[in-house]
């Protein structure tokens, strides 16, 4: 599915496994894994024979940064790893998730540290 972020830019995102699950006569919220690809030029594809097989333990949500694999298209100018840290705060917004556990390949690994760098300082205020 395409989430819109803002006007103009829908990141894909696949998910696996739910949310919550039940836990006796409860619902208990399953931890958020987030994959970040590397790139340029890469999509969410790589993971998902690793990853799939977590989706008993955790909701598992793949992401394509804009402009690459499904996500709309953007012109190269926009693929720098402060707009895809940005991307990564509104997805999760969007989608109303509070704590991922992140992981991210290659350059994205650079925007998921700005990410945390900018949740973190937003947290303080």
């Amino acid at each position: 599915m395409q989430i819109e972020i803002e006007p103009g830019v829908r990141l894909f995102v696949d998910v696996e496994g739910a949310s919550h699950v039940p836990d006796g006569a409860a619902l208990r919220e399953k931890p958020t894994l987030l994959l970040l690809h590397g790139g340029p030029g890469y999509d969410h594809s790589s993971f998902k024979p690793v990853f799939s097989a977590l989706a008993d333990t955790a909701q598992v949500i793949y992401v394509d940064h804009r402009g690459h694999g499904r996500s709309t298209r953007r012109p190269a100018a926009e693929w720098t790893l402060d707009t895809f840290a940005d991307d990564i705060v509104r997805l999760c917004s969007a989608l109303g998730i509070t704590r991922p556990v992140v992981l991210a390949r290659a350059s994205a690994a650079s925007s998921r540290s700005a990410t945390w760098r900018d949740t973190r300082s937003t947290r303080r205020a």
